[in-house]
């Protein structure tokens, strides 16, 4: 109800929108026409008209002439309305965009900057729990950050747990669940590799047929 009153107001607003100057106009333009028709045919509208309606006519049908410059707009301004509330979707849309591929790159960079300076007691995993992973808004962004970490010549961060333990409809997902869970600490160590393996039990995913890349990630781990 809230949305019809505020879409009428709207309206309202728009034909309201310089009017005045339409009006008067229009008035001016009926008023002077009337008043020509009564300076050249006065006898005509003498024996037709009378005298009170010549000078009710002079004054009400200027003001409805203007009033119906107001209506007029009212009726035509579902289009307007529409086109106006459409470019601000649009431009919300845009802005909604720029502040995620800005949060998008943000994450990378900060990935990668942990990463350049602790690599080599750190995983790309780890770093990308750092850089806040976890606060991105969709699977796809997470997607997109991690390809940005491997492309920059750093190991995907969930190389050796997906897709056999953690797919990667689940990264997000998992990646707010070690950040969050309990006696998980995902900013170092393997514990969210053993996090990885229970994520698959407690998910009924089947045992990877080939989990080579799982113990090359723990041994790492142990390694660092």
């Amino acid at each position: 109800m809230r949305s019809f009153f505020t879409y009428l107001a709207k309206r309202c607003k728009w034909a309201s929108k310089g009017t005045g100057a339409v009006c008067g106009w229009v008035s001016l333009v009926v008023g002077a026409t009337v008043a020509v028709l009564l300076w050249f045919y006065p006898q005509w509208f003498h024996d037709h008209i009378s005298d009170r309606m010549n000078a009710f006519a002079l004054v009400i049908v200027p003001l409805l002439a203007g009033a119906s410059a107001f209506l007029v707009r009212w009726f035509v301004s579902p289009y307007p309305i529409y086109m106006q509330i459409r470019k601000e979707l649009e431009t919300l849309t845009d802005t909604k965009k720029e502040e995620r591929t800005k949060a998008v790159q943000g994450c990378f960079e900060r990935s990668a900057a942990i990463l350049k300076q602790h690599g080599s007691v750190l995983l790309s995993f780890h770093a990308l729990s750092r850089a806040e992973g976890h606060r991105l808004e969709s699977n796809e962004e997470l997607a997109e950050v991690c390809d940005l970490i491997q492309g920059a010549g750093y190991d995907h961060p969930f190389e050796g747990i997906s897709p056999g333990y953690v797919p990667e409809k689940d990264w997000l997902s998992f990646l707010k669940y070690v950040k969050h869970a309990p006696n998980i600490n995902p900013e170092e160590g393997k514990d969210y590799i053993g996090a990885a393996d229970r994520w698959r039990q407690d998910h009924g995913y089947p045992v990877p047929p080939d989990d080579a890349g799982y113990v090359s990630l723990v041994e790492r781990t142990l390694l660092r």
